[in-house]
């Protein structure tokens, strides 16, 4: 298939397995278990086990594993960068409505960064994508994470509204103005937040597409390695629909 083919349709690549990624080391790991890991791009052990390869077969593997450095990081970098970041400003606006923290907020935004963490995942040395669709990535973002922060946005409000109350009473104007102003600013949160997961969405699609190449000349690199090492077609971690 040619590339501007493949830019133009879905490239509908799936991880049959989760990655983690360090400097010095690439695992696919299954059910949380380490089931193959790459040392230095040029040693391979299967569940445990170092797997003698003759220098030509070394070459491959070192191509195998360049090739996932060259697209998984990246990946999981546009998925993590600007959420964490939104996530915080939400809880910042929420809260400056109210002397109280709102404990309802604080615990659905917990909820939506698990989610995403149980996606993608970095820390200083290492990077985390769990199996799935790359093709369905948009999905995750537009309605996973999206239903779960308006809930976290909504759900929190009746509390900032219980916790503000008496703060109104206080002052001079219209509690029901109050009110429904404080409404107001919630709905233009959750479109602004829809607005940022939405773009989010598109900017990994248009990802995954142009790595389409990438993760197909990637699976072929796997297949090839596979036959000089059959055992590790039981951890098949590009699958091409």
């Amino acid at each position: 298939m040619s590339t501007s083919l493949q830019a133009a349709g879905k490239c509908d690549v799936e991880l049959g397995h989760g990655l983690i990624i360090t400097d010095s080391e690439i695992r696919i790991v299954d059910k949380n278990q380490t089931r193959v890991q790459i040392n230095n791009d040029n040693q391979l052990l299967i569940k445990g086990k170092w797997i003698r390869l003759s220098d030509q077969d070394t070459q491959l593997l070192n191509e195998y594993a360049l090739g996932i450095r060259d697209t998984v990081p990246e990946l999981v970098n546009l998925a993590t960068d600007g959420v964490n970041l939104g996530l915080s400003a939400i809880e910042q606006v929420v809260e400056g409505m109210s002397d109280n923290d709102p404990e309802v907020l604080k615990t659905q935004l917990q909820y939506v960064e698990r989610a995403l963490m149980d996606k993608f995942k970095r820390g200083e040395d290492f990077y985390f994508i769990a199996p799935q669709s790359l093709s369905k990535i948009d999905d995750f973002f537009t309605k996973e994470i999206s239903e779960r922060i308006h809930s976290a946005v909504h759900g929190s409000l009746g509390a900032i509204l219980v916790s503000v109350g008496d703060a109104f009473k206080a002052r001079e104007g219209n509690i029901e103005d109050r009110f429904s102003d404080m409404g107001q600013r919630m709905e233009i949160i959750s479109s602004e937040i829809d607005k940022s997961l939405k773009k989010k969405a598109y900017q990994l699609e248009e990802k995954a597409d142009e790595y389409c190449e990438c993760l197909n000349a990637l699976d072929k690199t796997e297949t090839r390695l596979q036959s000089i090492v059959p055992s590790l077609a039981a951890y098949d971690l590009v699958k091409i629909r």
